[in-house]
């Protein structure tokens, strides 16, 4: 199945949307806003509360440990449960639960059952994606994917609030504030998303399948779907790559833990003036999404994917490299990053859903989050030890990662350019 992008803006990609998908990205700004500001101190949060380098990366893997079991029965549960009723009741307890335990944590262990019960989030995930995609046509998916990617990046532009209520009140109190808002806010959103919310057709279908005990067919499409991981070149190659380019995102990406950390400590600069590189970081992003993503649709998007990459790689040579105090120097390097991240996240977002279709994709997405767990467990891990080495070492890592991923999306778009790389999926 091959997806047809042409050039859209903001207005016009949302237009295009019904059902769902339009409900899903109307109430994404709850979700994200609060997102972002408690995220961007939660490392130094963390720290503040005793927490060592070596500890936060110990909690890294311990969320993704539990990730790995969570998205392993992602799938079924979606299919046992619907996707509408699986992303009201992971989402509530993924979210606002875990938010009030981190905001009463005071050691390690708490911290620990926090982070086991956001991992929930990984089963909402592949329901939230399935509600987000399933009734929609493929012009409408990718719209979709760039609305909750703009929306998820510019809502960053509020960071620098974060700072000034840091600035005013400290990180404990000034983050303890945030996370009641978050809690507050993410509520809102995932119970009134869910009024609106109707049970996707093809979740219908399996419901009822179910109910009618179709285990026989069931066991069919399992094979079904590890005969195309093996024999269809492309859907393994761009799963492999969207599995790898997601796991490095919470250890390389301005959402790591270390990501304030690594600003502060290493590069000495102020706590309260790192929300402006957040805010400079979002606000590129969303020129990207907005101004040049939907311009450049119609060109390879692989290779296009591959050059995001190449500019990260890049930039994060840049951060290492970069002299104590000179936030001038910092600003460009987050600028240069945020180009590169731009330019690549949408797209490999969108492609998953585009070389996948009808009932298969709850388990192609369950695979996916439970891989992306896997190895991001493993890079947690070993981040805490490499942090506390010498945090250069993590963005070395980060680059070893992206590169593979480069490697494997020049490959694609070069063949793809020759036309010898098939792109069939499961057919219901």
């Amino acid at each position: 199945m091959a997806i047809n992008l042409r050039s859209s803006n903001f207005i016009q990609s949302f237009k295009k949307l019904h059902g769902n998908t339009r409900v899903s990205v109307i109430f994404e700004p709850l979700w994200g806003i609060p997102y972002s500001l408690y995220t961007f101190y939660f490392g130094l949060y963390m720290k503040d509360r005793g927490i060592s380098d070596q500890q936060i990366g110990f909690l890294i893997a311990i969320g993704f440990i539990a990730s790995i079991f969570f998205s392993a029965i992602a799938g079924i549960v979606t299919d046992s449960m619907g996707r509408r009723r699986t992303t009201v009741i992971c989402d509530l307890i993924a979210w606002p639960v875990a938010l009030i335990i981190y905001l009463i944590s005071n050691n390690f262990w708490v911290f620990a059952i926090a982070q086991v019960i956001n991992s929930l989030s990984k089963i909402s995930a592949v329901s939230w994606n399935l509600m987000l995609i399933e009734d929609a046509a493929p012009e409408q998916q990718i719209a979709a994917y760039n609305l909750i990617n703009t929306i998820n990046i510019s809502v960053g532009i509020f960071t620098p609030l974060a700072g000034i209520i840091v600035k005013e009140l400290g990180i404990l109190s000034g983050e303890r504030i945030i996370l009641v808002f978050a809690v507050i806010s993410m509520t809102i959103m995932i119970l009134g998303r869910n009024y609106h919310y109707r049970e996707t057709g093809v979740g219908l279908q399996i419901l009822k399948e179910r109910k009618h005990g179709s285990h026989h067919q069931k066991r069919r499409f399992d094979m079904a779907l590890f005969k195309i991981l093996l024999q269809k070149p492309l859907v393994f190659t761009v799963l492999c790559c969207s599995i790898l380019f997601n796991a490095y995102i919470p250890i390389g990406t301005y959402t790591s833990l270390y990501y304030a950390p690594f600003l502060t400590e290493v590069l000495r600069l102020d706590k309260s003036a790192i929300a402006v590189l957040g805010g400079v970081s979002a606000a590129v992003m969303f020129v990207i999404f907005v101004l040049i993503i939907p311009r450049c649709s119609h060109l390879n998007r692989y290779l296009w994917m591959a050059g995001g990459i190449l500019l990260q790689i890049l930039a994060l040579a840049l951060f290492i490299t970069l002299p104590a105090g000179n936030f001038a120097a910092a600003f460009l390097a987050v600028a240069a990053f945020a180009i590169g991240y731009g330019l690549s996240k949408p797209f490999i977002d969108a492609v998953l859903a585009e070389v996948t279709s009808g009932t298969e994709r709850a388990a192609i997405f369950a695979v996916h989050n439970t891989a992306v767990a896997v190895f991001s467990a493993i890079f947690g891990f070993l981040s805490g030890f490499l942090y506390s080495l010498s945090p250069a070492l993590l963005y070395i890592l980060s680059i070893g990662i992206l590169a593979v991923c480069m490697g494997l999306l020049t490959w694609i778009g070069l063949v793809r350019r020759k036309g010898t790389m098939e792109t069939t999926t499961i057919h219901d």
